[in-house]
């Protein structure tokens, strides 16, 4: 028997009378043509038609995810000054993760008036109920980690496993290491990007089980190579030039990457080597039916863009990692989700609607956010172990029902229901978001969707005012790195944001052999995860056959040689 009648009556009536064909997306004016299947994926989720296309939609659920910013946001009670991932400019508040977690935020709950939007009641519960500054599920030890999964003496990670890492995001076993982005088992390592089983090695791009190397492009089982792209089993490389052993262990001994200088000469060298560098179709290894990029293990999985192993019937999914993720769509940062529809950051949850980020545990809940072991929630922000609540305020079951049966039907009649919110609710700084690093948005396309205009320095959000005379310009940086270099502060050439160094990120780079980079981590971070191909797809011609092929843009390199599947397994072929 149906919870919802009302709701469903109307609902089915939009549904009856909706036909595929073209449509205009109302916040953007882009085209689209929403064909059966849409139609049945609304019919599957009993929501109305959305009013965005699917690139909007998509946009507007990445406006609410944090690629690698991190800043100074300030307690609720104390206005004492605390790192964390929301910008205190997005008017959200902070709590240290242990206060967090033991509040009951149930005590901040209002009822509920359906003649009013409950969107506006939602945001006037969102901003009075605290976020968790770091929002840490494993409790990281002696470190300064974001979405921990278990660090150990790191500094600045994010989403990571980590051990004496520094300035890393989603790197799971990762240890000795700095700047490691969407990589698996990462040991005394600097600058690697997607990739996995990686030691001593530097400046690594789409690599597979490599050790002793440096600047290496889509190479697999490679050892002492510098210099390399499209490899497979090999050694003593310089530049894709084969050599023997002991010419390749003199070239490498004139080369020391602890100078700056040389460090960008040969950094410029990869860059110019990746560009002409044959790239595959896609990154997708061992799928079945599916459609966009960095697919793994996948059967069913459409318009996506980073699902893990074992991930099946997904369409329009972001970031689906760490567990696999079946029967969602419209979702980014899903783990081990199931059935879940438009929303971000669902976590082992089951059936939740338009879910506003980080919900762990969590089933047939909507429009809620921070909430971890809830059940049958509506509306409800940083609640646990909670059933039956609305905007907070608890409901006997039979009351519940009846009241979001009504609160359903009036945002139906509104047009509140059936998009996600606006990116106003966003914690995040729009530069910095997934919008713009995943999906390409401007920040013209952000502000139409609602998200605030906001710069990294607002509200204090970098911390307290320096003295001008104290701050350095990255060119006084000295070549090498000198024991004085730490705490020093200096101010980016680009961003002019400003940075300092820490010891054990001093430690890991010379124990490495790199000079110390430039530029303001949050740069750094950005920049790497920049030579990722985006979800936004374009149509090119195979280089080699000419056959045409629908690939996914890459913001770095947007000139390269792109080979469909057939002729680059050839080429590969013969490369070995």
């Amino acid at each position: 028997m149906s919870k919802t009648p009302n709701y469903d009556a109307k609902v089915k009536i939009i549904l009856d009378q909706l036909g595929p064909g073209e449509r205009t997306c109302t916040v953007l004016g882009t085209k689209w043509m929403m064909d059966e299947a849409e139609i049945e994926m609304y019919r599957k989720y009993n929501v109305p038609p959305s009013k965005y296309a699917p690139l909007t939609r998509m946009k507007l659920l990445n406006s609410h995810i944090v690629i690698f910013d991190l800043w100074y946001n300030r307690h609720v009670e104390t206005g004492k000054p605390m790192a964390s991932i929301i910008h205190p400019a997005t008017g959200y508040r902070v709590l240290p993760d242990g206060d967090w977690f033991n509040r009951d935020f149930s005590l901040l709950g209002r009822a509920v008036d359906v003649s009013k939007s409950f969107l506006d009641q939602f945001s006037e519960l969102s901003y009075s109920v605290p976020r968790s500054a770091n929002f840490n599920y494993v409790k990281p030890e002696n470190s300064l980690a974001f979405i921990s999964r278990g660090d150990v003496n790191s500094y600045f990670v994010l989403a990571c496993q980590s051990k004496n890492t520094v300035y890393s995001m989603n790197a799971t076993d990762v240890e000795d290491s700095a700047e490691i982005e969407l990589s698996y088992h990462v040991v005394r390592s600097y600058n690697v990007l997607h990739s996995q089983n990686i030691s001593d090695s530097l400046f690594i791009r789409e690599c597979l089980n490599c050790y002793g190397s440096a600047f290496l492009f889509d190479c697999r089982d490679c050892e002492y190579c510098f210099g390399a792209t499209n490899q497979r089993h090999k050694k003593y490389l310089w530049f894709n030039e084969q050599l023997g052993e002991a010419e390749w262990k003199k070239r490498r001994s004139t080369v020391d990457l602890s100078s700056y200088e040389l460090r960008r000469e040969y950094e410029a060298r990869f860059a110019d080597l990746v560009a002409k560098a044959v790239w595959p179709e896609d990154w997708n290894v061992r799928c079945e039916d599916v459609s966009g990029d960095y697919l793994y293990g996948c059967t069913r999985v459409f318009n996506s863009f980073y699902a893990c192993e074992g991930s099946r019937d997904l369409d329009w999914v972001n970031l689906a990692y760490g567990q696999a993720s079946n029967d969602c769509a419209l979702c980014a940062a899903v783990v081990a989700g199931s059935d879940c529809y438009y929303g971000v950051g669902n976590a082992e949850c089951s059936k939740n609607r338009f879910s506003l980020s980080i919900l762990t545990r969590c089933l047939e809940c909507e429009f809620c956010t921070c909430c971890m072991d809830c059940e049958f929630c509506f509306g409800c922000v940083g609640l646990r172990r909670k059933k039956y609540c609305i905007l907070n305020k608890q409901y006997s079951e039979a009351a519940y029902w009846e009241k979001v049966d009504a609160i359903k039907c009036a945002m139906l009649d509104r047009g509140e229901y059936g998009d996600f919110p606006s990116a106003g609710f966003s914690t995040q700084q729009w530069a910095g978001c997934g919008a713009v690093h995943i999906y390409d948005a401007t920040k013209e396309e952000l502000l139409k969707l609602g998200v605030k205009d906001i710069a990294p320095g607002d509200d204090g959000a970098e911390g307290e005012p320096i003295d001008p005379s104290k701050l350095h310009v990255s060119s006084e940086i000295p070549d090498r790195i000198s024991d004085d270099m730490a705490g020093t502060m200096y101010v980016d050439d680009l961003s002019r944001r400003r940075f300092s160094y820490l010891k054990p990120e001093l430690e890991i780079y010379r124990r490495l052999g790199i000079a110390a980079p430039r530029s303001h981590p949050t740069r750094r971070m950005l920049d790497l995860y920049g030579e990722l191909n985006m979800a936004v797809e374009e149509d090119v011609t195979c280089a080699k056959c000419s056959k045409a092929i629908l690939v996914a843009k890459n913001k770095k390199f947007p000139v390269r040689t792109v080979y469909c599947k057939e002729c680059y397994l050839a080429f590969l072929e013969r490369q070995s």
